[in-house]
Formats: structure tokens, C-alpha cells, sequence
């Protein structure tokens, strides 16, 4: 036998149930008793000229250092570095590179795509203060070239004309060697440490 008091009781739970679920309250269905803003009344002053919303779009500055993948180098024989840039502003890339790298620009030809620098790696002998360094000036040239939509950058020893010091041999492997070290120095700073201005 089914006891009644539990009848009883699955029968005030499901009336209880049916009873919270049917309330027909219209205080939560309408926002009409809502509170509004107050609507202003904007009066026109003489001279003023309605002006058309400003849509243009303002670049986002990147905080980002260096060009990452828009600049690589590639393992030939001389080396050569690529910019995914166009001549022109490879040009004042490469300059703004030199620039922050401390490397002296002694002399450009933007219509030839030349800069000419004076470079020397940091070795022991530069680090030590008794070292004279007067005249120990190479002269290299960095030769910007156009590739279509990147820009090709290579280095090498300038000719005798554009050196200063009188007492290096043109022939000197050590002179080519620095040449692709300053291409390698020039790739890490446009890669890693660029800076726009």
C-alpha cells in the first residue's frame, strides 16, 4: 500500500512548483516605470557650423623594437642582407640603423645607393686604454641596391680613394672578414634594437 501522507506530500510539492513557476507579475516584462534621462534641448549659437564626424584613423604607435622578419640574412659568399622594404625607405632605415649603432657615416650617395662608414669591430685592442688607435680608421662600403618590393644591402672595403689611412693593404683578408661582420652588426641592430623616430 501506497502511504497517503506521501501522496500528500508529492502533491504539495508539485502545486508548490506549478505555483512559483506561473506568476504572471508585469513589474518584470515592462520598463516602462523605468527611470530616463532627462532630454536637453540643444539651442545653435550664432557662427556655429555643424562639422562632419572625424573618421580617419589614427596608426597604432609600435612599441616594438628592430624590423623582426622584414629584414634577413642571407648565407652567400659575400653575405647580404634583405629589407622587405622599398629603395627609399630602406635608405633612411639603414641610415637611422647606422645611427643608432654608433657607426660613422664619413659619406652617402643615395642616387648610387652607397653609404660609406668607418668601422672597426670591437676586439681586446679596443678595450684596453694604452692602445692608440689614431688612424686605425677603415673606410667600407655599404651598397644599397633595389630588388623589387625588398631592398639588398652588402659591404665591403672601400677603394684606396675613400680610406684614410694610408697604411692598409687593400688585399688583407682580415679587411673582408670585418666587412661581413659589419653587415652582421648592421642585421642585428635593423632585426633586434631598431628604433623609429
Amino acid at each position: 500500500m501506497i502511504n497517503s501522507q506521501a501522496i500528500i506530500k508529492v502533491f504539495l510539492v508539485a502545486l508548490t512548483l506549478t505555483a512559483c513557476g506561473t506568476a504572471n507579475d508585469s513589474r518584470y516584462r515592462s520598463t516602462e516605470m523605468l527611470e530616463r534621462p532627462p532630454i536637453l534641448a540643444v539651442q545653435k549659437q550664432p557662427g556655429y557650423e555643424e562639422t562632419q564626424a572625424d573618421e580617419s584613423v589614427v596608426p597604432k604607435k609600435s612599441y616594438k623594437k628592430g624590423l623582426d622578419d622584414d629584414v634577413y640574412l642571407l648565407a652567400s659568399k659575400p653575405p647580404m642582407l634583405k629589407i622587405k622594404q622599398p629603395f627609399d625607405t630602406a635608405w633612411r632605415t639603414l641610415g637611422l640603423a647606422l645611427k643608432q649603432s654608433e657607426i660613422k657615416i664619413t659619406d652617402q650617395e643615395q642616387e648610387k645607393g652607397l653609404y660609406f662608414v668607418a668601422y672597426s669591430p670591437k676586439s681586446l685592442s679596443d678595450m684596453l686604454p694604452f692602445f692608440n688607435h689614431e688612424g686605425k680608421e677603415i673606410i667600407y662600403v655599404l651598397t644599397v641596391t633595389a630588388d623589387g618590393a625588398e631592398t639588398e644591402i652588402t659591404s665591403a672595403l672601400a677603394g684606396p680613394a675613400e680610406q684614410k689611412n694610408l697604411f692598409i693593404r687593400l688585399d688583407d683578408d682580415e679587411y673582408k672578414t670585418d666587412a661581413d661582420d659589419l653587415l652582421i652588426q648592421v642585421f642585428e641592430t635593423l632585426r633586434d634594437d631598431l628604433v623609429e623616430e
